[in-house]
C-alpha cells in the first residue's frame, strides 16, 4: 500500500471516530475519576429517567439533532456539554487531517483530544488530571526530536522547565500577597505539557491567548451569574484551547518552531 493511500485511510478514519471519541471524551470527563459507571459492558442511559439509551440516541451529532437536543422518552434537554465535546472533537479531527500528514497528523490529533479531556475535566472540578498533563510533558519531547533532532528534544525539555517555572512563580507570589493559593499546581502542569511540545518561545503566545480567551469566557459568564473578587474560575479550558490553536496556527502558516 501506498504512502498516500495509507494516509488518506487514516484521515477518513480520524474523521469518522471524531465525534464518537468526543463523545467518549465527554463521558470520561464527566466521571473523572469516578470510572465504576464506565464499565464497557454497561449501556448508556438517560441521566433523568434511567432509560437505557438505542443506537438512534448514540449516534454523535445526528441523534442529537434527531432529538432535539432532548431525551426521547422524558423530553430533559440533554447535557450540551456532550454535543460541544463532539463537535470539538470532529474539529480537533479535522484540523489534524488538513494540516498534517502521516504519524504527525496521527499525534496532532490524539494531542488535541488530551486537551480536550482536560479542559472539561477542569471546567467540571476545577482539577486538571495529573496523568493526562504528565502524557504531554513526556509526548513532547518524543514529537519535537522526531521533527528537528537534539535541537527539538533540548526546546522541549526547556520548554517544559519554564512552562511549569512560570506558572509556579506566579502562584508563589499570589500566595504571598494574599495569603491563599490563587493558581492551582494543575495550570503549571499543562502550561509544562503545552512547552514540551512547543518550546518556551511558545509560552508568551499561550499565556496571552489562554488570558484573552479567558477574559470572554469571563464576560459571556457574567451575564449568567454574579461575579466578585472571590470567584472561582477554571482557566484549564482556556490554556487547553490556547496550546491546541497555537499548535495548529504554526503549523498551518508553516512556520517552524524556534529551537534552542
Amino acid at each position: 500500500m501506498s504512502y498516500a493511500m495509507m494516509n488518506g485511510w487514516l484521515s477518513l478514519f480520524l474523521v469518522l471516530t471524531g465525534p464518537f471519541l468526543g463523545s467518549f471524551i465527554s463521558a470520561s470527563a464527566q466521571t473523572w475519576p469516578d470510572r465504576s459507571n464506565m464499565a464497557m459492558s454497561s449501556r448508556s442511559q438517560c441521566a433523568a429517567c434511567g432509560r437505557r439509551l438505542d443506537l438512534i440516541d448514540l449516534i454523535p451529532l445526528i441523534s442529537f439533532l434527531w432529538l432535539r437536543g432532548k431525551c426521547r422518552t422524558c423530553k430533559t434537554p440533554i447535557a450540551s456539554q456532550h454535543i460541544l465535546a463532539e463537535l470539538a472533537s470532529t474539529l480537533v479531527a479535522l484540523s489534524a487531517v488538513m494540516i498534517f500528514d502521516g504519524w504527525l497528523m496521527l499525534a496532532s490529533a490524539l494531542f488535541g483530544y488530551v486537551l480536550l479531556f482536560i479542559a472539561l475535566v477542569d471546567y467540571r472540578t476545577r482539577l486538571i488530571p495529573d496523568g493526562a498533563s504528565f502524557s504531554l510533558i513526556l509526548s513532547g519531547p518524543v514529537i519535537l526530536y522526531a521533527l528537528h533532532g537534539p535541537a527539538g528534544l533540548k526546546t522541549a525539555l526547556f520548554g517544559a522547565v519554564f512552562g511549569y517555572g512560570i506558572f509556579w512563580l506566579v502562584a508563589f507570589a499570589y500566595k504571598q500577597l494574599r495569603g491563599r493559593e490563587g493558581l492551582g499546581m494543575g495550570d503549571a502542569k499543562l502550561l509544562a505539557g503545552g512547552g514540551a511540545w512547543m518550546g518556551p518561545f511558545a509560552l508568551p503566545w499561550i499565556i496571552l491567548l489562554a488570558s484573552s480567551s479567558a477574559l470572554v469566557f469571563l464576560l459571556i459568564g457574567s451575564k449568567s451569574k454574579t461575579l466578585h473578587r472571590e470567584t472561582e474560575l477554571p482557566f484549564g479550558p482556556a490554556l487547553a484551547l490556547a496550546i491546541y490553536g497555537l499548535w495548529i496556527w504554526i503549523a498551518a502558516r508553516g512556520t517552524n518552531f524556534i529551537l534552542l
